[in-house]
């Protein structure tokens, strides 16, 4: 079937949640006025209440029961608009008692009757996600089966981290999130993230953050991406070293592709794996986010290296990429 794919790039402001929340029912209500509805609407990490929170306190007023929170509320206002699934971040709550509660950094999935599919909890974690108190998933990965209009799909939901060598201290290429998706024959691989922009730096002084934050406050246009002619930008050789808030973050771009190996260095002929990775964008603070919200097809055939010219070479496409800098959608139909 042709899967109907509309990535979400927000621009949350941190605690404004209601606000966060009519910014992003504007931007897709634009994308789909006189378009056909989406099959699947991804947003990013924490979509409505930003992430980069100080502390337990800081978020406390921001977390939800699954299922009954404000995130979930407009999951299931979409899902039910468009008669489509949803997915979006979420920080969760999961009570323990009346006293007490752990906290996850939580992905909710939604049919498009407007109930939760599938409640993904983020394994690895990011030193953010720990200065606000929040623990791992005790499930580990998962996978499971996504019917979506009479078709099945095996599927994983990663958030962000995930992508990421286990606290930066395992070994780069065990590749631990691409290998359980490869081990589980998994077709479709939904990621919503909040990934730092590779202009951003922890080094950055307050006149680097004062620099970068002067260029948000002028007010770029929606982006919303149907463009197929631009679907590999990504793969363009590097433009001079400036940032451009409308072009994609090219290095985190590749470096997500880098990251998904086991998907293009071993075969799986036939079976074509869909990555979805749908990132914020903007400042939130000293951070800044890398945007490029993009999608991969992993088509099963042997990449192989050139050792003369040192290319190698990948059974794979780009299906489009969003800028660093902008909200919008990116809207594409893949044939899975």
């Amino acid at each position: 079937m042709k899967l109907r794919i509309a990535a979400v790039q927000l621009n949350p402001i941190i605690g404004h949640v209601e606000d966060n929340c009519r910014r992003a029912v504007q931007i897709i209500e634009m994308a789909f006025k006189s378009r056909q509805p989406p099959d699947l609407i991804i947003l990013p990490e924490l979509a409505l209440t930003g992430y980069n929170f100080r502390n337990r306190e800081h978020i406390n007023p921001y977390l939800e029961l699954k299922g009954q929170g404000r995130s979930y509320k407009l999951g299931r206002q979409l899902s039910e608009k468009y008669h489509c699934h949803t997915l979006l971040g979420y920080p969760e709550k999961s009570r323990l008692s009346s006293n007490d509660f752990k906290v996850y950094n939580s992905a909710i999935l939604i049919s498009p009757s407007g109930d939760v599919v599938f409640n993904y909890r983020k394994t690895f974690l990011y030193e953010t996600d720990e200065n606000w108190g929040c623990v791992e998933s005790p499930d580990g990965f998962q996978a499971f089966n996504l019917n979506i209009k009479g078709h099945t799909f095996k599927t994983s939901i990663g958030i962000c981290m995930d992508l990421n060598p286990y606290k930066f201290k395992a070994p780069f290429d065990k590749f631990e999130f691409a290998n359980f998706c490869y081990k589980n024959d998994v077709d479709l691989v939904l990621l919503p993230t909040a990934w730092l922009n590779t202009s951003w730096s922890e080094d950055w002084t307050q006149n680097d953050v004062d620099k970068y934050t002067k260029l948000y406050h002028k007010e770029e246009a929606i982006e919303v991406n149907t463009d197929e002619s631009q679907n590999e930008i990504i793969l363009a050789p590097e433009e001079p070293d400036h940032f451009v808030r409308c072009e994609p973050d090219k290095k985190t771009g590749r470096y997500w592709i880098l990251r998904m190996n086991p998907l293009y260095t071993k075969p799986h002929p036939g079976k074509k794996k869909l990555v979805i990775i749908c990132n914020r964008s903007g400042m939130e603070g000293s951070m800044m986010y890398a945007g490029t919200s993009s999608i991969f097809e992993f088509n099963g055939g042997p990449s192989r290296f050139n050792e003369a010219t040192g290319d190698m070479f990948i059974d794979f496409n780009v299906d489009g990429s969003l800028g660093q800098g902008n909200e919008g959608v990116l809207l594409r139909g893949v044939e899975i």
